[in-house]
């Protein structure tokens, strides 16, 4: 399976750590079993926050660091030893004497299979009395290859917001009719993937039923790979595979990036692969 350069390259720190031999000489580590997993923070009303897994440090994660509201954990897909892992979510703040720092948002332990790939999804309010309110979800993401087509799936992270359909049009204008690509889809739930035809086209969210959209947003076109250079995915790039977040706004006055509407961002799944030479 192919990830984005960024995988790559966690894969690739991991596959580097060595250890000493008994006569004193570094060798490499032996890779364990690794399953592929990464952080979205959709919490629309506090600061970044920070993930920790607790029960060991190698071959954990170590860069879903400040990860603020709408955002990717660094790296995407990182390589995790695969097992039953725990971790825990922290608000963040650049100033180590504010106790924010070390707030405790969530905590899971979840069995990471090897050789499978994970989202997990932080949603819900961080506030007190807010519903819903904060919770994980962890997603088992089954990344298909899409051969010369393209696939693409939705992911509800909008607290507060119902069930909503999910329509495909042309652009972020046309008419919306027929029946929806992704129907149904629940608060903090992923749909499957649907495939469709490389070429330019538009995410439609709107409330289950309704063919009024709330959100609208064009996909990334992405960029043709080279025999030198990785492709990155998009609506007209074969092969590419892409998830849709449908995230609410940021709360008014909270320290959450604003965002003063609701929203919907991509992220790569899997990239094509490199032309071949």
């Amino acid at each position: 399976m192919r990830l984005s350069r960024f995988g790559l390259i966690a894969v690739a720190a991991l596959a580097t750590v060595a250890c000493q031999s008994d006569d004193g000489a570094l060798k490499p580590t032996e890779l364990p079993p690794l399953a592929f997993v990464r952080y979205i923070n959709a919490l629309p009303d506090t600061l970044a926050t920070t993930v920790r897994f607790i029960d060991q440090v190698e071959f954990s994660p170590q860069t879903w660091s400040a990860v603020p509201f709408r955002g990717l954990g660094g790296g995407n897909y990182q390589g995790t030893q695969a097992g039953n892992r725990s971790f825990r979510v922290f608000s963040f703040t650049s100033n180590a004497s504010t106790a924010g720092n070390t707030a405790v948002l969530g905590e899971a332990t979840h069995n990471f299979e090897a050789g499978k790939y994970y989202t997990v999804l932080h949603v819900g309010f961080a506030r007190p009395g807010g519903n819903p309110a904060n919770q994980i979800r962890i997603i088992e993401d089954a990344v298909p290859t899409p051969g010369a087509q393209i696939a693409i799936r939705g992911l509800h992270a909008g607290s507060g917001i119902g069930n909503v359909d999910v329509y495909l049009t042309p652009t972020t204008t046309s008419p919306i009719s027929g029946s929806p690509a992704i129907p149904g889809l629940a608060f903090g739930t992923a749909s499957n993937y649907a495939t469709l035809a490389p070429g330019a086209f538009a995410v439609r969210v709107t409330a289950a039923g309704s063919t009024t959209p709330l959100i609208s947003a064009a996909a990334p076109a992405g960029t043709a790979g080279t025999t030198a250079a990785d492709p990155i995915s998009g609506a007209t790039i074969p092969g590419s595979v892409l998830t849709a977040v449908a995230f609410p706004s940021s709360v008014s006055g909270s320290s959450a990036t604003s965002s003063a509407n609701p929203s919907v961002l991509f992220f790569i799944d899997r990239n094509p692969p490199r032309t071949t030479p």
